[in-house]
């Protein structure tokens, strides 16, 4: 019987194949877009790249993107390429852009633009037809999609401050329903954000319970990442408890100085949770600073001075301000940094900023939990300085926590962001270099993996990816993305 002609070899590499295993030295082979063996190869390959010296992993899945608008935009989505990444997951915090209405469209405009970038065309209404534009506009590489609770509730209540009457909570429903039969994961929710923070529990759990139904899941930026950390996360968990779903939070940290140390006590609540059966995991970025709308930030109020170092990333009315601090902007204004930051505000109300909010020993404590994957939380603007976390989260990982700190083991470190987050999202065959899973392989050298991003120059794509194949197919080679378009949308299910 003739051998089988592979149509890619990765030959001699140190895999890490995303289990958490002890890596160890093998060929993989490719062909028909799976993994056909990993081992020694007997049979030939129409390609070989030579990995010698290099890791060979599963291609890195960013379990909590932004890129919802950006991927039609620019589907090659280079600065997530470029990191190794080959699965994004959009329609985080409660925000998304389907379905939507006409009001939603004038509301994206406004308020929205400026965090996930200009619209393209807004062709769609259904969540449906945003997933066949969303194939047709050709990413470079896989998309799974959230039904964002707070688009949800715009499309029926708009912004009212109330819960939904029986009638609008059936019409919610509908809404999901229609979304998880389209192929969405599940629900999030944005708990800080309208009008999602109008939500109550109740509400919460009755959604969640249709989730359930389709076998999704339950990811939420949870309503307070502060002072009332402990029982946000209690929330989240009996949302989950109630409706029988699992529970992904989002980018877990305890905000403000006074409340360092509070990850301690949120991750035993965690712990408990795992203890009684419950599927509750978290997802972090590596940095100490957040980014979110400048307005959110200044209502937080000024802490022992902290509104001074606060960035502005982008201001789509004011962009002369963008990169600067409020300090800064404060000397220009000739105002102290709040009321600067407020009269920004009141000019430019979509001003996006970046707040140094977080102690580095959470944010370690955070990233070494079992239970913990990583997600870039990055806002594709697209202009101004946008937290360098877009271009450098999985390399920043590699590079400073798992090569300098050595706060995780390499093998730890991509079961994190391949394995687990596959397994919690339902991405069925992906996240593993084993045979019969899809070829998503990232290639990269650990002697230099490295971000090079940072606050004052942030598009800068990080040093050490090599290679990156998306579906079998090479997306970025030597360290260059090929223009290739060949990623697909994974609809749970199918």
């Amino acid at each position: 019987m003739t051998e089988q002609t592979l149509d890619l070899a990765i030959s001699g590499g140190v895999v890490a194949d995303g289990s958490g295993a002890p890596a160890f030295t093998a060929d993989v082979g490719i062909a028909g877009g799976r993994i056909v063996a990993v081992g020694a190869l007997a049979q030939p390959a129409q390609r070989v790249i030579d990995a010698r010296g290099l890791v060979v992993a599963p291609g890195f899945i960013d379990v909590h993107s932004h890129d919802d608008m950006a991927l039609i935009r620019g589907p090659r989505l280079d600065f997530k390429m470029m990191q190794g990444v080959t699965t994004v997951v959009v329609g985080n915090c409660g925000s998304g852009v389907a379905p939507v209405t006409a009001a939603y469209r004038q509301y994206y405009e406004v308020f929205l633009s400026s965090v996930l970038g200009p619209a393209a065309d807004f062709s769609w209404s259904t969540t449906a037809e945003f997933y066949t534009t969303l194939e047709k506009a050709g990413p470079s590489l896989n998309v799974a999609a959230f039904a964002p609770h707070g688009t949800l509730r715009f499309a029926v209540m708009g912004m009212e401050p109330r819960p939904p009457s029986s009638g609008e909570m059936e019409q919610m429903k509908e809404l999901l329903e229609e979304a998880l039969a389209a192929g969405a994961i599940g629900l999030s929710s944005g708990l800080v954000y309208a009008p999602g923070a109008f939500a109550t529990t109740e509400e919460l759990v009755e959604l969640c319970r249709v989730v359930a139904c389709h076998g999704g899941i339950y990811a939420s930026h949870i309503r307070d990442e502060g002072d009332h950390l402990l029982e946000a996360v209690a929330e989240a968990i009996s949302i989950g408890r109630e409706a029988g779903v699992p529970v992904q939070i989002s980018h877990h940290k305890a905000s403000g100085r006074r409340n360092w140390g509070k990850v301690v006590d949120s991750l035993a609540l965690i712990d408990r949770a795992r203890a009684e059966g419950l599927d509750v995991t978290v997802d972090v970025y590596p940095y100490t600073a957040g980014s979110t709308f400048l307005s959110m930030i200044l209502a937080g109020g000024a802490e022992e001075g902290g509104l001074e170092d606060v960035l502005v990333a982008a201001a789509p009315h004011h962009p002369e301000l963008e990169g600067k601090s409020l300090q800064q902007i404060g000397e220009l204004m000739a105002l102290p940094p709040l009321e600067a930051g407020q009269k920004l505000v009141q000019e430019d109300p979509s001003a996006v900023a970046i707040a140094f909010t977080m102690a580095e020993e959470d944010v370690r404590r955070v990233m070494a939990h079992p239970a913990a994957m990583f997600g870039s939380d990055g806002i594709p603007s697209a202009g101004g300085k946008p937290h360098p976390r877009l271009y450098g989260t999985f390399p920043r990982v590699l590079g400073t926590y798992v090569r300098r700190e050595k706060v995780l083991g390499l093998e730890e470190a991509v079961r994190k962001m391949t394995d687990l987050p596959a397994r919690k999202h339902h991405l069925t065959e992906r996240g593993r270099l084993a045979p019969g899973y899809h070829a998503d392989v990232t290639v990269l050298d650990p002697r230099c993996i490295n971000d090079i991003a940072i606050y004052q120059d942030p598009r800068r794509y990080p040093d050490g990816i090599r290679y990156v194949i998306v579906n079998g197919e090479v997306v970025v080679e030597a360290s260059r993305h090929t223009g290739k378009s060949v990623g697909r949308v994974l609809r749970a299910g199918g």
